[in-house]
């Protein structure tokens, strides 16, 4: 099997100037029962007793439009705007009751009838400060606005984990996809998974793995996932391509041209490999991808302009400074560490611009060759770009990770494993954190806002 790349181990507006956020979330309670402070009765000037105030969760984020995704509302339980459901011991009308935000004070109406004695609000969380906030229900009664039952929730900002998966052009066996599988179905993660076409223009994978290889493929996709490009210059892939092959330079020294950067070929050369690659994608019944990585993790503005102008809107080559060079290769990124993802110079890659692509950078590392307990230095690093858990977020935070579904042996499968499971309390599905896991196309949408 092609080993891609060394062991890497290290790692709203405010709504009003007094309400401060508060950083630290105090623990989660699902829903939070009302103690009536009214009367049951419902004649002039009466409180209605509330028997029940319901949020339809704990965590909610700032809006970052991927609760209409299908894909992402059945992973990740996606959910823009708070929900409330409040239910009275009687017809509540006559007490004219509200749902009032507490710090701020923004109010919602109880506008939605569910049955005459239960009613539902959804609670615009546009422009709010993150952190906690208390929900009361008020009645208007002839004494004044009455208090009559409360809930809580918390608003961040999200945090979101992207899987990428990159197959090398060579063969990948079933008991590796199996483990892949099984990662992503049991710990209910989403992949972006980057196909590489080489294996069809290669006499050393044969037709039987270029089939299953391509079914797992297409099964993943039927389930959510993602399926994007992914390409190493092998010399059979560049010819067939049309384009003169190189062995060098190269950060291995290997001859067959899987260790040549992109950056060996000239621009016109590069959009001619991506274009051909896409081609044989769309033969072979696969989308047309939207997201890239260059092999080794090599590219430079060209390699961006290339796939920009192919069509792909996100790439995922970059890394941080603090990441090895691969081979004798110096590394062309310059990017901090924990770089964020951003839209590159059509002249710099380390650098912001126009470009109409998104730039993730791999800084959440490479789980090749590592076991659940070689992987905790990275699982720690990982953790520490993130809000600790039950905290808000404050701002925004990506991380992307990398791993091949030709190398997951039952060693790597424990450390991925290990790895992507200690993001669990911080998880937006189970309803204890801010964080989603997402597919790069996705994330993409999100950073269109």
């Amino acid at each position: 099997m092609t080993v891609k790349y060394p062991a890497w181990v290290c790692a709203l507006a405010v709504l009003l100037a007094a309400c401060a956020p508060q950083t630290v979330v105090p623990s989660p309670s699902p829903a939070v029962t009302a103690s009536p402070t009214g009367r049951a009765s419902v004649g002039p000037g009466a409180t209605v007793a509330v028997t029940s105030v319901e949020m339809g969760r704990r965590w909610y984020l700032v809006p970052d439009g991927l609760a209409a995704d299908p894909d992402l509302a059945r992973r990740a339980n996606a959910t823009d705007a708070p929900t409330l459901v409040v239910r009275f011991a009687a017809d509540p009308s006559a007490a004219r009751p509200i749902a009032r935000l507490q710090p701020g004070g923004r109010e919602a109406p109880l506008n939605v009838p569910l049955s005459v004695t239960a009613y539902r609000a959804n609670i615009d969380v546009t422009g709010l400060a993150v952190g906690s906030y208390a929900v009361e229900i008020v009645e208007r009664v002839g004494a004044g606005d009455v208090v009559v039952g409360t809930a809580a929730f918390v608003l961040s900002q999200p945090e979101y984990v992207v899987w990428t998966l990159d197959f090398e052009g060579d063969a990948s066996g079933d008991p590796e996809l199996a483990n892949t599988a099984a990662i992503a179905d049991g710990l209910k993660i989403p992949m972006s998974v980057f196909w590489n076409p080489r294996a069809w223009t290669s006499s050393q994978v044969s037709t039987e793995r270029q089939d299953a290889m391509l079914r797992w493929t297409k099964d993943r996709r039927t389930k959510g996932d993602e399926v994007g490009l992914h390409l190493h210059m092998w010399t059979d892939y560049v010819g067939a391509a049309g384009v003169s092959a190189r062995t060098a330079p190269s950060w291995a020294g290997r001859g067959d041209g899987y260790d040549v950067p992109m950056t060996a070929y000239s621009e016109a050369e590069q959009k001619a490999l991506v274009d051909f690659g896409v081609k044989l994608m769309a033969d072979h019944g696969l989308p047309r991808p939207t997201s890239f990585r260059a092999g080794g993790d090599i590219g430079d503005a060209a390699t961006l302009r290339a796939i920009a102008s192919a069509g792909f809107t996100a790439d995922c080559t970059a890394v941080a400074r603090d990441y090895p060079s691969i081979g004798r290769i110096p590394s062309p990124w310059d990017l901090p560490v924990g770089a964020q993802p951003y839209r590159p110079s059509a002249t710099d890659a380390n650098a912001s611009g126009i470009l109409p692509l998104l730039e993730a950078p791999t800084i959440g590392g490479n789980t090749y060759g590592f076991t659940a307990q070689t992987i905790q230095p990275q699982i720690r690093a990982n953790l520490g770009l993130l809000a600790p858990a039950g905290s808000v977020a404050t701002d925004r935070r990506v991380i992307t990770v990398v791993s091949h579904p030709g190398t997951i042996v039952p060693a790597e499968r424990a450390a991925i494993e290990a790895l992507l499971g200690a993001f669990g309390p911080l998880r937006f599905d189970a309803d204890t954190g801010p964080l989603r896991f997402v597919t790069l196309a996705q994330l993409t949408q999100v950073y269109r806002r």
